[in-house]
């Protein structure tokens, strides 16, 4: 199948209400009349845009990938004016703050439109995505001078943004970056070259502001060393009239597997006089700063990778219903969805999708509790809850997506492992999910480490009493249903205890966490996802004439028979401890 993408509305609306009510999202002030009035047109009106506009790129920004000219880049046909009509019809805008001239809307809607985007040509997706990042970290950090002259340019899209952090010598251990700052009259100068700098360059808009981490004179070494920059490509001249070129420029372009309409570049600072810049925050407090926008394109990728999971069931459902191949009891021949193999690999495309898509969701509606909440309990509640579901939506969601673009090509046989077929792309493009913004493995230390073990397991132990809950609204066995409410009352106690053990014998043992969190992780994100498929199958009971009620208490039986069963391996490796992984001679590996 080819085509052009399709918004699957229906399940997006269940997901938003289902996300609304997990989360209590709710009860926050103009929320409820927010998705009443807003949420449908909003929806309609992306998914046109998606549909329409987006998605057609696609295949052609994989085809004929942005190049550097001397010039600067130059993105594939028809990207300039797809991003025009973007900008002009308020998309850049959406979720931004209202008083930088954004709309303001909850990033429970956002999220929606998010995975559209992802799904649609997620090479595009990431250039907006950069920044509303961004504007986090102006909001929480930068001087007045600074948001009054970049925030709303910013809001409304007519300046992009990168985060320009690593360097060939330092990928995520920033501790090793050597790009320095200078102090003058009116600011720093900034000398260094960064490295895989997503969209770090284009045609697109006049401006890119460049956010990037550097050292001041006398920083002391390592990570607390570090400060960050706001570094234009372009200055505002101070007359108000033009810009005024900066000395940062884009040396070369990555040629990478995927995510091609991207330019991701090599950056020059300083090859002349020093590029101009100027402190956000505090300094030697950068980190601190980038983390502002780093969760919040955490959450992004999770929400990107969703959209492309989804992108990859609609093109492996559309191919097995047309492609003919063996024959039916009957003798007559048949599409190979009438395989039960095939089933399964989309059943499990599907009930993996769905289960993201909730759990996207769901961290995105708690985000607006944890900024908006009725009382400061409540939003303190909901931070820590983010905090918690952040590194999950991330990794978890683009591991997922790997998974159902690679069950994708197998359904497409042949046919998808051509460049021609786009379920190749979809595929390739999935897989930077689990490298962007720290790989996976790095959220799955910092969910182990961080939010599980550094405060007891409070964090955890609540969210699994949510999911007890959720669970005991199900009807019991023999019911279709009983294996998922048995299941998620059975395995939140083992996670809970599997947590209790590592937090004692974390301290003993170095290797234990980085031996143990991805399958901690894992072991989470299949619960998650579980409890996410026990509120849909609540809800579709609950209406069973709504459109997908059947589909969806179908698929949430699936999900109990055929993929919770996946927490009893994670379960048997953690318990297994460091020694198979420390047994292991470097040198026999």
């Amino acid at each position: 199948m080819s085509g052009r993408y399709q918004a699957p509305l229906t399940l997006m609306r269940a997901a938003l209400a289902q996300a609304a009510d997990a989360s209590g999202a709710r009860a926050v002030a103009g929320c409820q009349e927010i998705l009443a009035e807003w949420a449908e047109p909003v929806l309609e009106s992306a998914a046109r845009f998606a549909g329409a506009v987006l998605s057609p790129l696609n295949i052609v920004g994989d085809r004929s990938p942005s190049r550097l000219t001397a010039a600067g880049v130059v993105t594939p046909p028809g990207f300039v004016e797809a991003y025009g009509r973007f900008r002009r019809d308020g998309w850049v805008s959406l979720g931004a703050p209202a008083e930088y001239g954004g709309q303001g809307l909850p990033m429970l809607l956002a999220a929606a439109v998010t995975e559209m985007w992802g799904s649609a040509n997620l090479s595009f997706a990431m250039c907006p995505e950069l920044a509303a990042g961004a504007l986090e970290m102006l909001r929480a950090h930068a001087s007045r001078e600074l948001i009054d002259e970049y925030a709303s340019r910013l809001a409304s899209g007519e300046w992009t943004a990168t985060m320009c952090l690593t360097e060939p010598q330092a990928g995520s251990d920033l501790a090793l970056l050597r790009t320095r700052a200078e102090p003058e009259a009116e600011g720093w100068r900034l000398y260094g070259r960064k490295i895989f700098i997503s969209w770090g360059d284009h045609d697109l808009t006049d401006n890119i502001v460049h956010f990037v981490l550097a050292r001041a004179p006398d920083a002391p070494p390592g990570l607390k060393g570090i400060s960050v920059f706001l570094v234009p490509k372009k200055m505002p001249a101070r007359a108000g009239h033009g810009l005024q070129p900066n000395d940062i420029r884009a040396v070369s372009l990555e040629h990478k597997m995927g995510i091609r309409a991207s330019a991701t570049c090599a950056m020059a600072l300083g090859e002349r006089e020093g590029a101009r810049g100027w402190l956000v925050g505090r300094l030697h407090e950068g980190l601190a700063c980038m983390f502002t926008t780093m969760n919040h394109m955490r959450l992004g990728v999770g929400l990107h990778s969703l959209g492309l999971a989804e992108r990859a069931l609609q093109l492996a459902r559309g191919h097995a219903r047309e492609r003919i191949q063996g024959r039916d009891a009957a003798g007559s021949p048949r599409a190979i969805i009438g395989h039960a193999d095939v089933r399964r690999m989309l059943l499990t495309m599907k009930a993996l999708t769905h289960a993201s898509r909730g759990l996207a969701y769901t961290t995105a509606a708690t985000l607006d509790v944890s900024r908006h909440g009725t009382d400061t309990a409540a939003r303190a509640s909901a931070a820590r809850r983010v905090d918690l579901l952040t590194p999950l939506v991330k990794a978890w969601c683009s591991d997922v997506a790997v998974e159902v673009a690679s069950l994708g090509v197998q359904i497409h046989g042949g046919a998808g492992y051509v460049d021609d077929a786009e379920i190749s792309q979809i595929y390739r493009d999935a897989r930077i999910g689990p490298i962007f913004e720290g790989t996976n493995y790095i959220q799955a230390q910092d969910l182990l480490a961080r939010k599980v073990i550094r405060d007891g397991g409070a964090a955890l132990r609540a969210l699994l009493e949510d999911m007890a809950l959720a669970a005991r609204q199900l009807p019991p066995p023999p019911h279709a249903l009983g294996l998922l409410r048995a299941q998620l009352l059975d395995g939140g106690p083992r996670l809970l205890a599997l947590a209790n053990g590592l937090l004692e014998a974390c301290s003993g043992e170095p290797d234990l966490i980085g031996a143990t969190a991805y399958h901690f992780l894992h072991a989470l994100g299949v619960l998650a996802g579980g409890w996410q498929w026990a509120l849909s199958a609540h809800a579709a009971a609950a209406d069973p004439s709504a459109p997908h009620a059947r589909a969806l208490t179908d698929t949430a039986a699936f999900y109990a028979a055929q993929i919770l069963p996946r927490m009893h391996g994670y379960e048997t490796a953690i318990r297994c401890g460091a020694q198979p992984i420390a047994r292991a001679a470097i040198d026999e590996i």
